[in-house]
């Protein structure tokens, strides 16, 4: 083999070794993180429930994870964030009175979140549409096509949006006003 196809065959081997690597390191974070964000869903889990609360759903974010819950008459809608390092921040809402849908407006210094319970109707609730007064963004909660539902939905508010919002409305799905609600 010439001295130029060996430095080609040498060149190729340590190409392939270095995106191997790279692959095989980057599998290993994903790993960490996917076994991180479980263990801080089940520490978030023990803390509700020694406080009496039941999760409605997570949602695991970059950095954090998410719950939205409730106590065991459903009587009080809460908002929790609990960082990656442990950290747990929570807002609890009052909803003794009966309305079509609950809303809870929490945040901490880099995120905010709007948390839903849909109360009446849950199934013909397709899209949830945030407004303020110079703009609006409407959410697919449920896909019409399909034939499940959820019960509660998480609204990620942008730098855009926060401290702008005005209103929050369920729609059916033709987007027709189901239920509106000053925020």
């Amino acid at each position: 083999m010439s001295k130029r196809g060996f430095a080609l065959f040498l060149t190729g081997m340590i190409i392939i070794i270095a995106i191997s690597v790279a692959a095989g390191v980057q599998y290993y974070n994903g790993e960490q993180r996917k076994q991180a964000s479980e263990r801080a869903q089940q520490e978030l889990n023990e803390k509700l429930t020694v406080q009496g609360w039941y999760a409605y759903e997570y949602h695991k974010l970059e950095g954090s994870t998410v719950v939205l819950f409730t106590n065991s008459d459903e009587t009080i809608l809460g908002l929790g964030i609990m960082n990656s390092d442990g950290g747990f921040s929570a807002s609890t809402w009052d909803t003794i009175e009966e309305k079509p849908f609950d809303s809870i407006h929490f945040g901490n210094t880099t995120d905010e979140y709007i948390g839903i319970r849909f109360n009446e109707k849950p199934e013909d609730v397709a899209y949830v549409r945030l407004s303020g007064s110079d703009w609006s963004e409407t959410y697919t909660v449920n896909d019409p096509r399909d034939e499940g539902y959820v019960m509660s939905y998480l609204i990620t508010l942008d730098e855009s949006q926060r401290g702008r919002f005005e209103t929050l409305e369920t729609l059916d799905g033709d987007r027709n006003v189901m239920h509106a609600e000053e925020l």
